[in-house]
């Protein structure tokens, strides 16, 4: 292997910088970096993990986005605007349209040494590829999903190397890789300070929340199942944010979702409060967050509701695991079993279940932007 090939591989050890301070060489070096999603919309976690990404003093951030981007988020980024691509396909006719924007990356990339692209999307890995193969090498590539195609990420690893990146070592299981340790994964973070406490249980009523889009993985049905199955005199409530994506199966999820809630006769516990702009209300005013999904590649809101000291009730077998410790700072139950989460939502309701939880900051400072990551993606991009 290269020398240069040996550095980026120290570069990328999942290792926080000593006492949360950057290097002095880094501090005075300043990239301009193309977050490249091809979205139309910042709906979706992706661009919550930008927004972080783009709080780094030592980085300026780019949003690179199809021509019909629309932002409603905050913090809104600068946008760069390219050809239109499907920003989670992998396809032929997606493989030409990312080579047409890869040509124009490329030309971006010429006009400054100091500038980096970095993949988020399917659409993204596409154009991080489409760049290697013109022999660009400030290219880095983030997996923020499951996907079906396994062999296409193993292809992607074997071009790409280290400069492809997991979110951690769950998702690594998931595409069958040999190595499954924190090696090579750059988890999400967030900028928020470490919480001095976690939350202490309900008052008169359980306030769970959810936050997401409405699809059909995300398993918002098995959250609407177990609060049926609890007592009609139980205090619990679920609030959700977020809402259906720009796509004839999320709108009909919607639908559904709807329709089953009354249905089963929840609308005085359920609330869908559809897309916000952040999820600082949220996290303010329940007392755990619910993450039901088949599979969750990370789930920035429970990652949000950790730092703001919100226990986290996830499924097993995803993101999540690597980061919600089991009786700790949240609990973990099987992947679709109804029973397993009615039961753990009406043990919420015992002040008992609540005196074992706490912050865990030496645990939580891995996935700090401030105390951790910034430095790290200094180093990454530095090292490109």
């Amino acid at each position: 292997m290269s020398r240069q090939g040996l550095r980026i591989r120290e570069v990328f050890r999942f290792q926080p910088a000593e006492g949360g301070l950057y290097p002095a060489m880094l501090q005075a070096s300043r990239h301009t970096v193309l977050h490249y999603t091809g979205s139309q919309s910042d709906e979706g976690g992706v661009h919550a993990v930008i927004r972080q990404l783009a709080c780094n003093p030592r980085a300026r951030g780019l949003l690179g986005v199809n021509r019909e981007y629309v932002t409603e988020k905050m913090p809104r980024l600068h946008a760069w605007r390219g050809p239109s691509v499907a920003d989670e396909t992998i396809g032929p006719g997606n493989i030409l349209n990312t080579c047409r924007v890869a040509w124009r990356v490329r030309r971006w990339l010429r006009h400054a040494p100091h500038r980096i692209f970095h993949g988020h999307t399917r659409a993204g890995l596409l154009v991080a590829l489409w760049l290697h193969l013109l022999g660009q090498r400030r290219v880095v590539a983030s997996v923020h999903c499951y996907g079906r195609q396994s062999w296409f990420y193993r292809l992607a690893t074997e071009w790409l190397g280290p400069r492809l990146l997991w979110l951690s070592p769950a998702m690594k299981r998931h595409y069958g890789l040999a190595d499954r340790s924190w090696s090579g994964c750059m988890p999400n973070g967030v900028t928020a300070p470490l919480p001095g406490e976690m939350r202490r249980g309900p008052g008169d009523v359980l306030r769970l929340g959810g936050a997401g889009a409405l699809v059909a993985w995300k398993r918002w049905d098995l959250v609407l199942a177990a609060l049926a199955r609890l007592p009609v005199a139980a205090k619990v409530r679920f609030i959700h944010i977020g809402g259906a994506l720009d796509t004839p199966e999320s709108r009909a999820c919607e639908r559904e979702l709807h329709a089953l809630t009354a249905k089963l006769g929840l609308e005085d516990r359920v609330e869908w409060r559809g897309w916000q702009r952040s999820s600082a209300e949220l996290l303010r005013e329940v007392d755990a967050v619910v993450v039901p999904s088949d599979g969750e590649p990370f789930s920035m809101i429970a990652l949000e509701a950790l730092f703001a000291g919100v226990p986290v009730v996830a499924t097993r077998g995803g993101g999540p695991e690597d980061f919600v410790l089991d009786g700790v700072n949240g609990w973990l139950v099987p992947q679709g079993d109804v029973a397993a989460l009615a039961g753990r939502i009406a043990s919420l309701q015992q002040p008992a279940a609540w005196t074992g939880l706490r912050v865990m900051p030496d645990h939580l400072r891995k996935f700090s932007m401030n105390e951790t990551l910034a430095a790290r993606w200094t180093e990454i991009y530095s090292s490109l």
